[in-house]
């Protein structure tokens, strides 16, 4: 995720984060099995005990920063260490929504610092729970394990999902390991494998926490390596989403925005049948500080679905400069609806970049940051004292974007295409967004004919994405056809306006035919965010 004030830059702009009418309707595309419908937001946040002697940066001076980094990225699960009785009420007055669970290291009640539990109400139902001190006397309140300097706990919750009943519980354990003891880290590492075994049994696991250990460690072994020439169950989410390592992943900060090298001593593991979509250390900062002295670590899960076929979400969006149907500019809003269609690739039409009426900012950099997604923006034209054009956000590395200028009179306004290469597990794959004329129609005659010269004469996969601005029966879409196959040619795909559809403009087309099969078109039911509604498409790709 990128390192900018983010909470600083969208107050600017009167972002006030309301969510519309829900994107996805909780239904499942057709043909996918329900448990796979919904994604899980983790967040891991080590918030700093309540009592410390901080100076400026006490509790009392940052909560509500540390709420607005928690609610920017909205996470169905939180693991929260160093939580004491005053924070954890705070965090529930004003996380609303969430349930806590929770207990003091010290007497297994309100004393001591707790490794609590968050999880949304809407989304989870608790049918168990508890918690184990890091000892030797695990189920011992307030025992202190081995060499440690305290008494640790881990705290632990058996979840049903409430978006997909027939689904596995989820397992979500938090903790905290301790920050002398070296023997007690690894020992800790090594009854959290057990529990997982025990407790964790028939259970899709998460594990969130402060393990004051780096990469390559023994506990980090412990957790993660093998064990009696057995593979562990968990995975290092972060490590798998970001295989090359860099000096950069520190996760203590104290405080100072700077401080990103280091240990990465915060985890998200996970059991191996979640799919990783994303994973991340959260760089949220004001002015050069942090809302804690530990950065928070995120990832995002989807459940797996046994011999499921790759598959990729693509996802177009007009986003109307980030100006709902309500004249409020609400980017906070727009990455919601991104966040929740869980898409792969987005291709996004109107987008500003340090405009005037976007109180100069670059949209693009907020919205990778809200979604934590990569993001690169094409300029179309100059526009009230900065840009105005297209993006592509990616859970993948995004390589150099090329913009094509398309044809049209000087007069009007120009239009682009913007292509941006992608490298998905080892396939190349290109992706292009584009914006056509919105009042001529032989404008956008010419311009799917260059479309049609720039991208249709190779057998490279390539993905074409965006508001076409004309109807299926037009000529420019059936000059699109005789070289693209659409995937959004499913009846009734209204996208405009977005309050009551009546017009089919946006779409997704793929080439070559044979490299794809459309699993889903849907358009998503969200009538405030843009004068568009978003257009989801899942592909099978590539085919076997």
């Amino acid at each position: 995720m990128k390192c900018m004030a983010i909470a600083v830059l969208t107050n600017l702009i009167g972002i006030v984060g309301t969510g519309g009418s829900g994107p996805v309707s909780g239904q499942a595309p057709a043909g996918v099995p329900p448990e796979s419908a919904h994604p899980v937001r983790v967040m891991s946040f080590n918030i700093r005990y309540g009592t410390a002697n901080d100076g400026e940066n006490h509790w009392n001076e940052r909560k509500t920063f540390l709420v607005d980094t928690i609610l920017a990225f909205d996470p169905d699960l939180l693991g929260t260490q160093e939580t004491l009785a005053a924070q954890r009420d705070f965090l529930v007055k004003h996380l609303a929504g969430y349930e806590v669970f929770g207990a003091g290291r010290d007497d297994g009640k309100d004393g001591g610092e707790m490794a609590a539990l968050f999880f949304r109400k809407a989304r989870f139902e608790k049918i168990d729970g508890g918690h184990l001190w890091l000892s030797d006397t695990p189920e011992k309140v307030g025992s202190k394990g081995w060499d440690a300097a305290l008494p640790r706990i881990a705290t632990w919750v058996k979840l049903k999902d409430r978006t997909a009943t027939d689904a596995l519980p989820v397992f979500f354990l938090n903790t905290h390991f301790d920050h002398r003891g070296t023997r007690a880290r690894l020992e800790s590492a090594r009854l959290i494998r057990k529990a997982i075994d025990d407790l964790g049994k028939d259970c899709r696991v998460i594990i969130t926490g402060d393990f004051n250990s780096g990469e390559g460690s023994d506990p980090y072994q412990a957790l993660f390596g093998d064990l009696d020439s057995k593979p562990s169950k968990l995975v290092d989410t972060f490590r798998v989403r970001q295989p090359k390592r860099s000096k950069d992943e520190g996760t203590f900060s104290e405080f100072k925005a700077s401080a990103v090298t280091g240990a990465r001593i915060d985890w998200i593991a996970c059991s191996r049948d979640w799919d990783i979509r994303l994973a991340g250390i959260d760089r949220t900062e004001r002015a050069g500080r942090t809302p804690s002295d530990h950065f928070p670590v995120t990832a995002v899960l989807r459940a797996t679905v046994p011999h499921q076929q790759p598959q990729l979400r693509v996802l177009t969006y007009n986003i109307h400069h980030g100006e709902g149907t309500d004249q409020l500019l609400d980017l906070h809003r727009l990455a919601k609806v991104i966040r929740a269609a869980d898409a792969d690739i987005v291709a996004l039409q109107e987008v500003d970049d340090r405009t005037k009426r976007s109180v100069k900012i670059d949209q693009t950099a907020v919205l990778e940051q809200l979604t934590g997604l990569n993001g690169t923006f094409g300029k179309a034209i100059d526009h009230q004292g900065g840009g105005y054009g297209q993006a592509v956000l990616s859970r993948f590395p995004l390589g150099k974007p090329t913009v094509h200028p398309l044809p049209g009179q000087a007069e009007r306004e120009r239009r682009i295409a913007l292509e941006v290469p992608l490298t998905i597990d080892g396939q190349e794959l290109r992706f292009v967004s584009t914006h056509l004329d919105h009042q001529l129609a032989t404008e956008r005659d010419k311009q799917v004919a260059k479309l049609n010269e720039l991208f249709a004469n190779t057998d490279e996969p390539t993905i074409l994405a965006g508001d076409l601005n004309d109807t299926p029966d037009s000529k420019a879409l059936a000059t699109l056809s005789t070289k693209w196959k659409l995937a959004t040619a499913t009846p009734s795909l209204m996208t405009f306006p977005s309050g009551k559809p009546t017009q089919q403009l946006d779409y997704v087309l793929y080439r070559p035919s044979q490299m794809f099969r459309v699993l889903d078109a849907r358009v998503l039911n969200e009538p405030l965010a843009s004068d568009h509604r978003p257009v989801l498409v899942l592909l099978e790709w590539p085919l076997k």
